[in-house]
């Protein structure tokens, strides 16, 4: 007689008698351990197939069910595998603490009958002169059952997934009938899906063209698409706009073409959105152009009074035709005359930003020697700079070649930005204009400051026409924020770039670089 105590198998003396007057036990015990051992015999016995197999190898315990299969067990392997498990028994004991199982596959002929079990593996601990051995237990299943179960769930999880998505998918025969359709058609057509079942997917789409679906059935022909934009009629008769994806598929067995399986996304509103953003973008271009235009066409118009303004205020500042009589007349005028210049500096830099817009800034180029033009803007920027209590320097090679370029625009443009820093530079700073070829064989002109510079997410906002840059110390001075714009623009018009880093308290350096086709031979 065997009884199982804590995974150990032990075997109770031959001579011991288990009935009540031999072990001494009380009656109502002894007769639960009677039923308890038949119950057990009968589970061993009569179950599932079941053996115990050694570690040497040796089949030490059979049910009847085991041994009805053993040999295409044994053929199968079973024997080899208990003996080296593909578990530890530390695993084995880890998994089973779990709540879970070990089982490996096998699958046997009986009677030409293919039947398939699951075996979980048990390990016994040796005892005395027993090295331990495995308990397999066989679990029969239905493979057929395990697969429909299978296909259950992949059913279930493709369900689940065109419920969520916002595209409607489909499947068509080899006449490009809808087989298939999810339910997300209702959302996007109105339709049922089972009011699509049977009818042909052309019968949809509006103007469909001939390379989505071909007309001949030959296999090479049906090749996949993505995105096509179609239009189809919803159950209401409104044409929407999708964006239409398929794959052609095929039978199995012997390849034929069997139809197409795809998706397809409204984009329906989007499209109107950017039709009306393009019509916007549209409406102020032509709005901007005509505005650039408009400034052009007035230069004329606006320099001419301003200019007579100039002129005679002048005049009567130097008292040229006489004294004027009252002294305060003679302060009027020079107020005139210096307001007038700056009204007439302001239309300028606007009406230069209007016409490099326009495309009606045209340049005088020539050879220009560039040492020569930056003390000629150093002459004109060091009393500005005295008086702002800074230092200007001027750093550049006593031999520079030539450079083909508008030696009036690089002026103003040179100008601008010394302008500029003048401005943001604190008393006590210093400005400095340098210049070169550099290591590409281009040529640069670079304006350097200590000013309050600014932060990288600000330069751009510097770029921009009649921009400020928020900063307690620019409030202080007046501008149009058409320095830098304006001397962008102008040297853009030469093939170059105007390029600008800047640090927040420690400073800013603008790089002007005209390309190295506009240096001249030596």
């Amino acid at each position: 007689m065997v009884k199982e105590t804590k995974g150990r198998i032990v075997k109770l003396p031959k001579d011991r008698d288990t009935k009540n007057k031999s072990v001494g036990l009380p009656h109502n015990l002894s007769s639960s351990l009677e039923i308890i051992s038949a119950l057990k015999n009968d589970i061993v016995h009569n179950g599932p197939p079941t053996c115990v197999i050694s570690n040497e190898g040796q089949v030490i315990f059979a049910n009847t069910a085991y041994e009805t299969i053993a040999v295409e067990m044994e053929d199968a392997g079973l024997i080899e595998n208990a003996i080296a498990p593909p578990y530890s028994p530390a695993e084995i004991e880890a998994i089973k603490s779990a709540g879970g199982s070990n089982p490996d596959e096998y699958t046997i002929v009986i009677n030409k009958k293919v039947q398939h079990y699951l075996a979980s593996y048990h390990y016994i601990n040796g005892i005395k002169n027993h090295s331990g051995a495995t308990a397999v237990v066989l679990s029969p299943y239905d493979e057929n059952a395990r697969l429909k179960e299978v296909l259950t769930s992949v059913q279930g999880r493709l369900n689940d997934m065109s419920r969520l998505v916002s595209d409607w998918t489909w499947e068509t025969d080899k006449n490009l009938n809808f087989t298939y359709v999810s339910p997300q058609v209702q959302k996007a057509l109105g339709y049922h899906p089972s009011e699509l079942l049977g009818r042909s997917i052309k019968d949809l789409i509006v103007e469909e063209p001939d390379h989505v679906f071909p007309n001949t059935s030959a296999a090479d022909t049906h090749k996949p698409f993505r995105d096509e934009q179609l239009s189809i009629l919803s159950r209401s008769g409104e044409e929407r706009l999708f964006l239409v994806s398929g794959l052609a598929f095929y039978n199995n067995d012997n390849r034929t073409y069997a139809g197409y399986r795809g998706s397809a996304r409204d984009v329906t509103e989007q499209q109107h959105q950017q039709g009306a953003l393009r019509t916007a973008k549209e409406t102020a271009e032509v709005a901007n152009r005509a505005k650039s235009e408009f400034l052009a066409n007035m230069s004329h118009e606006l320099r001419t009074p301003l200019n007579a303004i100039i002129g005679f205020s002048e005049m009567m500042s130097s008292q040229l035709l006489g004294p004027l009589g009252n002294k305060q007349y003679h302060e009027y005028s020079h107020d005139i005359h210096t307001s007038a210049r700056h009204l007439l500096s302001v239309i300028n830099d606007i009406l230069d930003v209007a016409k490099i817009e326009a495309g009606k800034l045209e340049l005088l180029e020539d050879a220009t020697d560039p040492l020569k033009l930056a003390v000629s803007v150093q002459r004109l920027m060091i009393e500005r700079a005295e008086n702002a209590g800074l230092k200007l320097k001027l750093s550049l090679p006593s031999k520079l070649p030539l450079i083909y370029a508008d030696q009036r625009k690089l002026k103003q443009v040179l100008i601008n930005l010394l302008a500029n820093s003048v401005k943001f530079t604190p008393s006590g700073g210093t400005v400095e204009l340098a210049g070169g070829v550099n290591d590409v064989g281009d040529f640069e002109f670079v304006v350097m400051d200590t000013g309050i510079g600014m932060s990288e997410e600000d330069i751009p906002k510097a770029f921009e026409p009649f921009a400020q840059i928020d900063s307690t110390l620019s409030r202080q001075f007046d501008g149009t924020g058409l320095g830098l714009p304006l001397a962008q623009g102008l040297i853009r018009l030469h093939g170059g770039e105007l390029e600008m880093t800047s640090d927040p308290g420690k400073g800013t350096s603008v790089k002007c670089v005209l390309p190295g086709s506009r240096i001249l031979p030596s």
